[in-house]
């Protein structure tokens, strides 16, 4: 929150919005943990981290509940309520996503072919990427509402938007090959594991979708003023 905003209105939810995608990003890097955990098959470190990123899952939904709680209650804001509860929601499913893909891996002790791995790491690193990009620009947040959603600072964020874009596009690219290899190697995974790995390419693929929808709509609320 800007000290000028913060003195005319006395609130703002960009601070908070800031914290909770902090909270998000730390889930994803205790996921990204836990990745790495599974490729090495060291399970007692997959189930550790997931135990983890539940308790950092509930540390944001805890900020999550703090912002709402307080735009409920505040005449003015910068920009429309429903836009700020549309970007903390889709912050939120980057989290649940972390969550959900942790807990994936502690089903079963999953096969790992080691003809996809390197695939595999690029998939994850990728999608991983994007949630950094988007979280660089909901960082930019304060700084845009000081400027008055316009000049340098607006046209960094349709750039940085633009940016994580493509990464998804990446992953998209990445992601189809990843899929026509491993069923071209089904024959080497039971029916379980291939069930496993199509849910783990899914949900992380979700992450940079996610990260995709975030940037939009935040370019919405740029847009718009």
């Amino acid at each position: 929150m800007t000290n000028a905003l913060g003195k005319l209105f006395g609130w703002s939810p960009f601070r908070l919005l800031q914290q909770h995608m902090g909270q998000v990003t730390t889930c994803i890097a205790k996921m990204c943990e836990a990745l790495e955990a599974f490729e090495r098959e060291s399970w007692a470190d997959v189930e550790s981290a997931a135990e983890e990123i539940s308790r950092l899952e509930h540390e944001a939904d805890k900020i999550k509940d703090e912002i709402r709680g307080n735009l409920t209650t505040r005449l003015f804001l910068p920009i429309d309520r429903g836009r700020v509860l549309e970007i903390l929601a889709l912050q939120d499913s980057l989290a649940d996503r972390a969550e959900d893909v942790a807990v994936l891996l502690t089903f079963k002790r999953f096969k790992i072919l080691p003809g996809v791995a390197d695939q595999f790491r690029e998939f994850r690193d990728l999608n991983i990427r994007a949630v950094n990009l988007v979280a660089e620009i909901i960082n930019q947040l304060d700084e845009l509402v000081e400027t008055g959603f316009g000049g340098t600072a607006a046209d960094k964020i349709r750039k940085m938007v633009h940016d994580v874009a493509y990464a998804e596009h990446e992953v998209d690219l990445v992601q189809r090959k990843l899929l026509k290899d491993l069923f071209a190697r089904e024959a080497e995974l039971s029916a379980g594991d291939l069930y496993l790995w199509l849910q783990l390419i899914h949900e992380l693929a979700s992450l940079s979708n996610g990260s995709e929808n975030l940037a939009n709509r935040t370019m919405i609320v740029l847009e718009a003023k």
